[in-house]
């Protein structure tokens, strides 16, 4: 079609030009093209003074864009604190089953008289509410009535846990929760200390123990954990299999996304890549950025004489450091105002951000200006922009990327 336009600036006769602006319009410009194409038998190359004035319109096209900014889009995945519905449901789970066996909320008020007949009477209760045989050496046999799975976490309404099992020890020893290392996060992480209910000393018995968190807890991720119960006596007491949940932060917009995290649709012409293909981030005091985009996470732009097609472009965000998801995404989208030189202007697609299993998937729209009348016949130019915004959640007191070279 290019081609054809460069041809086209040649024609002789007037009437033929007006008759195919007329034909485009009316959806017959490719039949027509083949007809001229079988007429015409040379190529005349595009003067260099227009080749660079077409450039500068290009260029004042795309600089005079204006800003759409959509709706903020949520991320169903997760819930308004920022957690993944599983830990909710376990969290819930756990909160019911001290609900249910009228477990003291220690940690809320003082301790009246009735309160601390409940909490010093743990020798006279059976060795476990739960329902689980008798033990025949030192073991924690349940958490908050879980005995696998179960999810610690400095967070107000779930920071209360009883802890059953047998052979405790009727003196208070330590008890903490050890990370279990993983290979995203070469530095060891201390052990988490888990506090007893300072107002009583019924908090401790053999075969019970309640404990919290210290609410304060900032600067650590999410981390698969162990139990651990070291008695007076020096006995070790695990319970595996469970997890560590930071309280979580305020959003944050993301102002880096890795180039590594993102992969482009390969727009392309014909059998060549489109004159720009574009990916910027971060965003802040960069030229190339329109001022509406410089405070987003990315900013793509494509551009190209010719028709380049719509497509999608995959964002993977299943590299942030543990703990922390994408809270929301937004896009801002740039609707391009043909020069007036252009005859023709179209648009093909549309924009759209949509959820995947490991991020987000943005549909782009492509703008078309063309022009069929001399001496700009050869005027033409596809274009499609946009920024995304990404707020991102996750423990407090840490950062959701790693450093990035």
């Amino acid at each position: 079609m290019r081609t054809f336009r460069r041809l086209l600036r040649y024609l002789g006769t007037p009437s033929l030009v007006f008759s195919f602006c007329a034909a485009l319009s009316a959806g017959n410009g490719q039949a027509l093209e083949s007809e001229v194409l079988q007429t015409v038998s040379s190529v005349v190359q595009l003067n260099p003074t227009l080749l660079d004035e077409n450039q500068k319109l290009r260029s004042q096209v795309l600089a005079n864009a204006r800003v759409t900014a959509d709706p903020r889009l949520k991320n169903p995945a997760i819930s308004s604190d920022g957690l993944a519905p599983g830990v909710v449901r376990a969290l819930l789970e756990q909160r019911n089953y001290l609900q249910a066996h009228g477990a003291v909320a220690f940690t809320q008020s003082p301790v009246n008289a009735s309160t601390r007949a409940l909490i010093d009477d743990n020798s006279q209760k059976p060795p476990s509410l739960s329902g689980d045989p008798p033990c025949r050496e030192p073991m924690i046999q349940s958490v908050n009535g879980k005995a696998k799975g179960v999810v610690f976490t400095p967070m107000a309404a779930d920071n209360r846990y009883m802890i059953e099992g047998c052979f405790f020890g009727n003196a208070p020893g330590i008890i903490q929760l050890e990370m279990r290392s993983i290979s995203r996060q070469p530095n060891a992480i201390p052990p988490i200390a888990m506090q007893l209910d300072s107002t009583s000393s019924g908090a401790w018995s053999d075969h019970e123990i309640n404990v919290q968190l210290d609410s304060e807890l900032s600067g650590i991720p999410d981390y698969p954990v162990t139990l651990v119960i070291y008695t007076v006596k020096h006995r070790r007491i695990e319970l595996r299999g469970c997890r560590f949940v930071a309280a979580r932060g305020s959003p944050r917009l993301l102002s880096l996304i890795p180039s590594a995290w993102v992969r482009l649709y390969p727009s392309g012409v014909g059998s060549r890549s489109i004159r720009q293909l574009e990916y910027i981030s971060p965003t802040e005091a960069r030229d190339a950025v329109p001022k509406d985009a410089s405070a987003s996470s990315a900013f793509v732009v494509r551009s190209d004489p010719g028709q380049f097609g719509i497509g999608r472009d995959s964002y993977d965000f299943s590299h942030l450091n543990p703990g922390w998801v994408v809270e929301s995404v937004q896009l801002l989208t740039y609707n391009v105002f043909c020069p007036e030189v252009a005859t023709s202007a179209q648009s093909v697609g549309g924009w759209e951000a949509e959820w995947t299993p490991l991020g987000v998937r943005v549909a782009f729209q492509e703008s078309v200006c063309a022009s069929c009348l001399p001496p700009r016949s050869d005027f033409s130019m596809s274009s499609s922009q946009y920024a995304i915004r990404v707020w991102v959640v996750g423990p407090v007191g840490t950062q959701p990327l790693a450093l990035v070279r």
